[in-house]
């Protein structure tokens, strides 16, 4: 395209010269100066980008399931839509196919922890519904109460270690419509 545009500007040097030439060897023989007129357009070659795309919302990788559980891995927003990055674990005793469809005990445990992560390297795009419940549990001792406080979506990444497990409750269309953390309790 930039080889195009200086074949042109070039050709319009040209004849820009040969009509200063014209002027000028008429000038030397006496003769009136002819009129001469270099008319030059433009012409674009070049495609700029395309105008501005439309981010659509992911759809979800975990449709057909109640409930899923693991690490939220990242929180972005998607055009206006809060996604999650949810790295999936196996809750110890709980099939996969029951941990979908019924969850997880949300109560606190004590001790080992109950899960383990079976596949780091894979993670699933959850969309948020507006105005999901998300909360944000902590265990000061297995004997006192659970504190509880609503959080924004991205304080999810931020959670302490026996505290960043998080059970996503999802409606028909695999969004996210509660989540909240599962928290260990120091013995």
């Amino acid at each position: 395209m930039k080889h195009q545009h200086h074949l042109r500007a070039t050709t319009a040097a040209a004849l820009a010269a040969l009509a200063a030439g014209a002027l000028l060897s008429a000038c030397g023989s006496g003769a009136p100066a002819p009129d001469v007129t270099v008319t030059v357009t433009p012409t674009v070659t070049a495609k700029g980008p395309g105008g501005p795309s439309t981010p659509t919302v992911p759809t979800s990788d975990v449709k057909g399931r109640a409930f899923d559980f693991g690490f939220v891995r990242k929180v972005s927003t998607v055009a206006g839509t809060t996604v999650l990055e949810l790295d999936r674990l196996t809750w110890t005793g709980l099939s996969d196919a029951k941990l979908a469809q019924t969850g997880v005990p949300t109560g606190p445990f004590v001790g080992a922890v109950p899960y383990t992560n079976q596949n780091a390297k894979l993670t699933y795009t959850i969309p948020v519904v507006n105005g999901a419940r998300i909360l944000y549990n902590h265990c000061i001792a297995h004997d006192q109460p659970i504190q509880t406080k609503s959080i924004d979506p991205t304080a999810l990444t931020g959670l302490a270690d026996r505290e960043n497990t998080v059970l996503v409750q999802l409606d028909a269309e695999g969004r996210a419509t509660s989540i909240q953390n599962i928290p260990g309790c120091p013995a």
